[in-house]
């Protein structure tokens, strides 16, 4: 049991930072005339930039449709390439899918949402506004983890987001420079 427990806060330390990356990779290379994902992902992240509380008002089907392809095509690869889905790739997806709506929940009011997703953030177990608030302040490139309150310190603290910059630079990809 005990096994499981230190599995599950493994992966969701995991998603978290997942989730982290493919939002910094929206946020600083994501491009609004890339084909598929343009239109589809990355112009919704543009706007949510320019007006972080436009979120608010969108449906959950709005916010994770593009989750839910993501996750989909990693579960249909895993169980291609293993003949299975354990419960890890599940909790994994089910958690992905859905990582949207936590960070939609980190830019509403308590009596926007339901009464335990609050109880959730002041327990820190989720994403608080506060906590979130520091990836909407300039020059809005850090805090790119929208699950825990839990991983963005430590990132930001040791250059993380700085030094994969860093590193793209020195291979010639820069960022849109959308965002700062």
């Amino acid at each position: 049991m005990l096994v499981i427990i230190f599995q599950v806060i493994g992966l969701y330390f995991l998603l978290d930072f997942l989730t982290g990356v493919v939002h910094f990779w929206m946020d600083r290379y994501g491009r609004e005339d890339m084909p598929l994902l343009g239109k589809a992902i990355i112009e919704i992240n543009t706007w949510h930039h320019e007006n972080p509380r436009r979120m608010t008002t969108r449906s959950y089907w709005y916010l994770c449709k593009s989750g839910w392809i993501g996750v989909g095509a990693m579960w249909l690869a895993v169980f291609l390439l293993t003949g299975g889905l354990s419960w890890q790739w599940l909790f994994l997806g089910l958690l992905g899918a859905n990582a949207n709506i936590v960070h939609q929940w980190a830019h509403k009011f308590p009596n926007e949402k339901p009464a335990v997703v609050t109880w959730l953030q002041r327990m820190r177990l989720i994403q608080r506004p506060l906590d979130h608030a520091k990836h909407h302040t300039k020059p809005e490139t850090r805090a790119y983890c929208t699950y825990t309150p839990w991983l963005n310190p430590v990132l930001d603290g040791i250059g993380f987001w700085v030094g994969i910059e860093n590193f793209f630079s020195l291979l010639g990809v820069h960022t849109t420079d959308r965002i700062d």
